[in-house]
């Protein structure tokens, strides 16, 4: 072989090479044991929108909740998923969600949209590569460091984890517990079979269970060191712990459906025959104010703005900015 025959056979190899090393990387998926996805209070209100690296992906009411991706100002919809989509989060580029093929675009014809395509699923934040993780009827799910913590309602419930790279897959509990609220290596939920004290799993040794908080308490959510909860025992309304002391605290007597929350307010569903509402206040509880009367439901909360809907209509999304600059108006998408 000729010096300049093995020249270009070297880099041909080393081209090959190189074509094979971006294809591997681009099949990788990046795993930390840091890694969180959506926040407690969002995924408690089904995971519909969820926030990352400048844009926002959302299960779109108004497309059978089809899994979108939109930019921050809700600019640029773009349809990722023909079936619908919740419980939806993620890191380093990639989404996790529960895939629901009851809801079928019907936008979207042929061969995706006629499959049964239901169960855990993963894909880039482009849309592409979907990968099914687990093909059962999943309750909710949660990403918590390398693992994602998922609810299998079959046979009477229980909670499962997998690796995000489709690894380990392993049976945690036999009970339904929820993995929604997930903080720094630990699930904190409300006990199942036994009690409704808030009990807690440390993920990163051996998912060892212990009991939190003793009381009648639901929809655990924890924001910069305190676990906020509603407190069946006080009318249903929002409490919330100091997690380094164990000082309780009343934020809100208002009586509570559901709530979300983000580093600066509580966003919340005031339960009232005579005024219900979505309401707002500071952390602590000051500052009440009233967003939207009327009864609401499915709060979830992006940097940007605080979407609901109403009760009786599930094709429709109300939002409003997080910083009240617009009342509340309708939020319809569909992209071209």
């Amino acid at each position: 072989m000729s010096r300049r025959a093995a020249v270009i056979f070297v880099l041909i190899l080393l081209a090959v090479a190189g074509v094979m090393t971006l294809y591997l990387l681009g099949k990788r998926v990046p795993m930390d044991p840091s890694n969180s996805g959506n926040s407690a209070g969002n995924l408690q209100n089904g995971g519909l929108f969820f926030e990352m690296d400048d844009k926002v992906f959302f299960a779109n009411a108004s497309d059978d909740y089809c899994l979108y991706s939109m930019n921050l100002d809700e600019s640029k919809p773009k349809r990722l998923t023909s079936m619908g989509a919740k419980y939806i989060s993620g890191a380093d580029g990639f989404l996790y969600f529960y895939m629901d093929s009851t809801r079928k675009s019907s936008k979207v014809s042929g061969l995706g949209a006629a499959t049964n395509q239901y169960g855990l699923y993963r894909c880039k934040a482009n849309g592409q590569d979907q990968t099914c993780l687990i093909r059962d009827f999943c309750g909710e799910v949660q990403l918590c460091g390398e693992y994602l913590y998922y609810q299998i309602k079959t046979n009477g419930g229980s909670l499962h984890k997998i690796k995000c790279n489709k690894t380990n897959d392993a049976l945690v509990a036999e009970e339904i517990i929820s993995p929604l609220c997930y903080d720094n290596g630990y699930i904190y939920f409300t006990g199942v079979s036994n009690d409704h004290n808030i009990h807690v799993m440390n993920t990163k040794a051996g998912d060892v269970q212990n009991s939190a908080i003793n009381g009648n308490y639901f929809f655990p959510a924890v924001q910069d060191g305190y676990l906020y909860y509603l407190n069946g025992d006080s009318n249903y309304s929002i409490w919330r712990t100091n997690l380094s002391t164990g000082e309780q605290q009343l934020v809100t007597s208002d009586r509570v459906d559901c709530f979300t929350l983000d580093r600066n307010y509580v966003y919340y569903s005031y339960s009232n025959a005579q005024s219900p509402s979505l309401r707002r206040c500071n952390l602590d509880g000051s500052d009440k104010l009233i967003l939207y009367e009327g009864v609401v439901n499915s709060i979830n909360v992006t940097s940007r703005y605080v979407y609901f809907k109403i009760f009786g209509n599930d094709t429709l999304y109300y939002h409003i900015p997080v910083d009240l600059s617009a009342p509340a108006t309708p939020f319809s998408v569909i992209a071209k």
